[in-house]
Parts: C-alpha cells; structure tokens; sequence
C-alpha cells in the first residue's frame, strides 16, 4: 500500500509535499522501469469533474502521484482521518523541479497553449533551469492521432509536461503513457504555461499560500469562471461531507 495514498471520497489522493514530489521524482529518473509514472492533480473542480465521470476517475487513480493542488483538497483530508501537509501547487511544483539541486540532465517534451505560447513558456522554463530541456514543443488543439506520431518521435524523452485544462490533459496524458512508457508525464496544468508563457499572471504569494488564488482567478476571468467557483465550491463542499460521511458510515 501506497504510504502517500489514501481514499478522498472516489478519489486516491496523495499526501506529497513538493518535496517529496522532487524526491519521488529523481528516483523515477534514476529507475525508467518503476512504474506507473503519472503525475496529475486534484483540487475542488477537479474533483467535481471526475464525480460523474468514470473514465476521468479512472485516469486520476491510475496515476502514481494524484497531487492536493487545492486548500479545499488539503482541508477535506482531515474529514477522512488523513493529514495533508500542505498545498501541492502544480505551478508551484514545475518552478522548483527546475531550479532543484541535485536533478540528472533531462529533457523534455511541453504540450499545451499554442504552439507559439508553448515556445515562450519553454524558454522561460529552460532560463530558469540547469537540467531540463525541452527539445519539442506541442500545441494544446491538435487531435488524438496527431499527438501519437508527435509522442511517437520522442520516446526517448524524460518528461512529458501537459497543461490542457481537465479532463483534456488526463486524457492526452494516457496516450502518452502508452506510446512512451519511461518518460515521467507531468499534468503542470494549463495555467502552468500560460504563466510561463507570460499570458496569465500568478496570484500573489499571499493568496496563494492562504489558499485564495481562486479569488485571484475569479477576478481576473469572472465571466469564465463563476460558474465554477460560486456553484463549484458549495456543490464539493457537499459531495465531500456526503462521501466522508458514508466513510464514517461503513466504518462503524
């Protein structure tokens, strides 16, 4: 059993700090063979998302890390008996894989945004780091059959970062799994790039580190995005105490 694993509803959620992560990470890149070799998030859309739809929760599940990317995720974990330390923020995560210490030399392929965005996003990726390059860069709108001969052309690479939305990236996710079994693939989320890219500025540290960086995203795409915060955070908070409340149930 998973040590960092623990059952979050319908979910397998893990514990990682970003840490952790780093250090889950080096030795996938010391051991090609360790499998599976998935890392994805969850947060309170997320979650949401994959309630109703099996193959999403199949994807989620499959994946050998399921990141808390989400205050609402950390603080549900205590409904459950689980700790989780703290926020695994995918953006986050990326910026400190790049700048880590004692990372091998990798390198990697970056799908999402345009093909055009992607390339700004890579190069401030690549700025930022002394072990990782991106040697492909994949527009995010392509269709299944052009990202199978892409994948195909780069089954020697180390990483596959993703950043589509959900649940696009944990689709395009299991296709690169299959075509490139040894590389690590990376969901760093839409956002991730388009903040690398320059097209979308981060919350501050402030809002981030309180667990507000949805407010942060409500006020700069409200008409996108209320929908999702104002009904989707009340209907999470209900399907998490209705799903901790079966746990108890069947424990007693």
């Amino acid at each position: 059993m998973n040590p960092y694993r623990f059952r979050l509803g319908k979910l397998d959620c893990s514990t990682h700090t970003i840490p952790q992560l780093l250090d889950e990470i080096r030795a996938l890149l010391a051991d090609r063979t360790s499998q599976p070799r998935t890392i994805l998030c969850v947060n309170a859309h997320i979650y949401n998302l994959a309630w109703s739809d099996a193959e999403l929760r199949q994807a989620l599940n499959e994946a050998r890390i399921l990141a808390a990317d989400g205050m609402g995720i950390v603080a549900a974990a205590r409904l459950f008996g689980e700790t989780v330390p703290e926020r695994c923020n995918m953006t986050e995560a990326f910026r400190a894989f790049l700048q880590a210490d004692h990372m091998p030399d990798n390198i990697g392929v970056l799908v999402g945004l345009t093909e055009e965005g992607g390339r700004l996003a890579a190069m401030a990726a690549e700025r930022m780091s002394s072990h990782c390059s991106i040697v492909q860069v994949i527009s995010g709108h392509l269709d299944d059959a052009e990202y199978e001969r892409a994948f195909a052309a780069h089954t020697d690479a180390d990483f596959i970062f993703i950043g589509m939305g959900t649940p696009r990236t944990e689709r395009i996710s299991g296709i690169a799994r299959a075509i490139c079994p040894e590389a690590v693939v990376w969901g760093i989320g839409g956002g991730t790039i388009k903040i690398f890219a320059g097209a979308m500025r981060e919350a501050p540290a402030l809002l981030r580190r309180n667990g507000l960086q949805w407010l942060h995203r409500l006020w700069s795409e409200p008409a996108r995005l209320w929908r999702r915060y104002l009904i989707g955070n009340p209907l999470f908070v209900y399907r998490i105490l209705k799903a901790a409340w079966q746990t108890r149930g069947i424990r007693r």
